[in-house]
């Protein structure tokens, strides 16, 4: 039993710590509403400017021109880089950190949820969900790394990632409440193991959804990488019939819908890309979701055949067979290494068993040595030899 001024302060820390959490939470959504309503009242006072002066087209031009100059110098600043320049407050047109040539290549990637128009109905808890995934400490690396993981595994909600720190956050703390409750209930005998409970259960939850995020991503991109060479051949026949490339992908997707599934799904995702922009943006960001070399080198392909206008039929055929190469490759490595895997179970399962079946034998002859007088025979023994 725990002494009673233990009881007390964990009570205490337990009462303190909702108690701090509950106002980081109400300080996160206050500062949150107040932020959408300051943008609110800045895209209405906006509106309000452009109908009480409106402009001809040539000012208008003049205008933008000037904003965009303003822009530049308020944002761009001296020695700035790519890196702390967000891509609210970059300009498109005048050159960057002193440079003389524009290069659009060095532009921060706009990320779905960034868009200020997005919906938030894929909210899991609703307007709180942001306030709930940023009480989750997350450095940058790991949140990259969790949206590539969540895309991988066939989540491409715009807001994902933050539906996915808040559901970890939230079962975090409904643990450690509920291990807390069960402190106060049960009787005292139980004390300890509780006490266990509230510290490995919120490190199990908050490690157990990661692990299964990426497994989940693994198998996804393991069925992704075994249909890449049947999707080469049925794009191969598409394309030699007449069809275009988009057309193709189209028409492939929809017949790998039952045999692979996810395969079909990034293939119909490439198809709407290319129909809003350009293929070879839907085509590169169709590897940035899922990193598969087959995928990388498929795309690579793909582009420069549209670029040097050489035939994407031929280009496809030999390569689908250079991919079913390298996965048999592939395969014969991992049989190679599948008899070293098998030593360490065959060693610490089945020679225990083995070693058990051999000397069981002399084991119960021992027995049967010692039952039946064989301490004394041997006490006689050298008893007499030491007579001699």
């Amino acid at each position: 039993m725990l002494p009673t001024w233990l009881l007390i302060t964990l009570y205490v820390l337990m009462g303190l710590a909702c108690l701090v959490l509950g106002i980081r939470w109400w300080r996160r959504r206050s500062a949150l509403h107040r932020e959408l309503q300051s943008e609110a009242e800045q895209a209405a006072r906006e509106q309000a400017a452009i109908v009480a002066k409106p402009a001809t087209a040539s000012t208008a031009v003049e205008q933008t021109s000037a904003d965009v100059i303003r822009n530049a110098e308020t944002t761009s600043p001296a020695g700035a880089t790519s890196e702390n320049i967000s891509w609210q407050n970059r300009t498109l047109f005048t050159p960057q950190s002193g440079s003389h040539s524009v290069d659009n290549n060095d532009l921060p990637k706009v990320e779905p949820a960034q868009i200020p128009n997005v919906g938030t109905d894929d909210y899991f808890f609703g307007s709180a969900t942001p306030t709930l995934a940023a009480m989750l400490p997350e450095s940058d690396d790991t949140k990259v790394e969790l949206k590539k993981e969540l895309l991988a595994a066939g989540y491409h909600q715009p807001h994902a990632a933050e539906n996915f720190s808040a559901i970890r956050y939230v079962a975090i703390i409904a643990t450690m409440l509920f291990f807390g409750a069960l402190l106060v209930l049960m009787p005292t005998r139980f004390e300890i193991p509780i006490l266990a409970a509230i510290i490995i259960g919120p490190l199990v939850i908050w490690a157990v959804p990661r692990l299964i995020l990426k497994s989940k991503a693994t198998d996804r991109l393991s069925e992704i990488e075994r249909g890449m060479p049947d999707t080469l051949d049925m794009l191969n026949m598409c394309v030699s019939q007449g069809m275009t490339i988009q057309k193709a992908l189209h028409r492939v997707s929809k017949e790998l819908r039952n045999v692979y599934p996810a395969l079909a799904q990034e293939l119909a995702i490439v198809v709407d890309h290319a129909r809003i922009g350009t293929l070879e943006q839907a085509l590169r960001n169709f590897s940035d979701r899922v990193d598969v070399p087959e995928v990388h080198s498929f795309v690579s392909l793909v582009i420069q055949t549209e670029r040097m206008g050489t035939s994407v039929s031929d280009a496809l055929a030999d390569y689908s067979d250079s991919m079913r190469e390298s996965l048999r490759q592939r395969a014969n490595q991992k049989a190679n290494q599948a008899s070293f895997k098998l030593l360490f179970p065959t060693v610490l399962c089945l020679m225990p068993a083995v070693y058990l079946f051999l000397l069981s034998p002399a084991l119960v002859e021992l027995s049967n040595f010692f039952n039946s007088g064989g301490i004394e025979s041997l006490r006689s023994g050298s008893d007499a030899l030491r007579d001699l």
